[in-house]
């Protein structure tokens, strides 16, 4: 279907489609917004920045109508950067106070989310550690809800989270819509699906292969000593753009971000062992342009909706070869053009090997045009937007 028209979405729905400039269905919207209006189980696979959030945003909103003060969505996801996102695209799409969405995430105070809790939310997006805390203080009741959405769930296995999902699931009733939303459906995730959705209707975009086609992809021979050189190199080279760096561990995000601070490059970074409320500051600031190098583990993998980003930089290739689309895919975003870098050493061919089958193409290395040799310390520039103070 190529307009939102078709979908059945209702005027109120459209109207606001409009207003903010959403003129054409993506594939995931397309195939999966009738069915969720329908009330059917979903089943659908989708990568990042296929418009996923959208694809059950929108008929969850349509589906409730008018606020009622009671829970009757659930949204389950494995990150608090992709729970703030979620919540973000449920009050742009039901504006104007047709819904109130709550988000629930660990890693920060009570306060904020427990105020949000009594004003009595129409939707609860939640990661399960935090909604199980919420519930055992007697503080969200789920007997009311009528649709509930995994997101990401085949991360949400990953990350351990099978028996939370479980216990939630028991305070769900056993009459409700449920979607399942994945970017691969392996045997865990298919075991999942057939334990808790009822004939579920199947869709799917491009679930093996996927070539971000608004991404150049660039990927570089070198060994572990030059990688700093490098990486103030491409920098340099990207001006003012906003650049985000991958690194594999916490530690290595750390270490890296410091010595691009020792060489004079305003850089920022966020890991596990950051705190929530650092977590938002930081990237609020990275919004905003205070500062223009993010160096992050694949906590901001997902979930990480900046379009200002023009440079991907995988300082070390992440550990499953699907994360690399995610990684690349927070670059190229509302219709911009990204770039891609992306550093192999001679240990890494294997993984390279595994990545270029999720792509469908062979990736070729490209030397960068300065010789390395040459680069001592980056230039004293301010890459981006200086602080008004300090």
């Amino acid at each position: 279907m190529n307009t939102f028209v078709e979908l059945g979405l209702s005027k109120q729905a459209l109207a606001r489609l409009k207003g903010i400039g959403f003129t054409e269905p993506t594939e995931i919207q397309s195939k999966a917004i009738r069915p969720m209006l329908d009330g059917c189980d979903v089943m659908a696979s989708a990568q990042t920045g296929s418009g996923k959030t959208a694809a059950y945003a929108l008929p969850v909103i349509d589906r409730l109508g008018k606020r009622a003060k009671t829970c009757r969505a659930l949204v389950l996801l494995p990150t608090r950067e992709l729970a703030l996102q979620v919540k973000a695209e449920f009050e742009r799409f039901g504006a104007h106070g047709q819904i109130k969405t709550s988000v629930l995430y660990g890693g920060t105070g009570y306060g904020n989310q427990t105020r949000e809790l009594r004003a009595g939310p129409d939707v609860i997006v939640a990661t399960p550690g935090r909604l199980l805390d919420f519930i055992q203080r007697r503080m969200v009741d789920l007997s009311t809800v009528e649709m509930l959405i995994l997101d990401e769930a085949d991360r949400l296995l990953d990350l351990g989270f099978a028996p939370q999902i479980r216990k939630v699931i028991e305070r769900v009733p056993t009459r409700r819509q449920t979607a399942m939303f994945s970017a691969t459906f392996d045997l865990r995730v298919e075991r999942l699906a057939k334990e808790y959705l009822t004939d579920p209707v199947r869709v799917g975009v491009c679930a093996k292969r996927i070539e971000p086609a608004s991404i150049e992809q660039q990927f570089h021979k070198t060994n572990e000593d030059e990688k700093d050189a490098l990486l103030l190199k491409l920098i340099s080279d990207a001006g003012q753009g906003s650049i985000l760096v991958f690194t594999r561990t916490r530690r290595k995000a750390k270490k890296v971000a410091a010595r691009l601070r020792a060489a004079a490059v305003e850089a920022q970074e966020i890991h596990g062992d950051v705190s929530q409320n650092k977590r938002e500051t930081t990237l609020d600031h990275y919004r905003k342009g205070k500062f223009n190098v993010l160096v992050a583990t694949d906590v901001a993998a997902r979930g990480l909706d900046i379009p200002t980003i023009s440079h991907v930089v995988n300082y070390d290739l992440p550990q499953s070869p699907s994360d690399y689309v995610h990684r690349i895919g927070r670059t190229g975003r509302a219709g911009r053009s990204g770039c891609s870098h992306t550093f192999v050493c001679d240990s890494d061919h294997g993984s390279l090997r595994q990545i270029e089958k999720i792509v469908g193409r062979t990736l070729m290395s490209r030397p960068i045009s300065a010789p390395l040799s040459s680069i001592k310390r980056a230039p004293r520039r301010h890459f981006g937007r200086r602080p008004a103070s300090r």
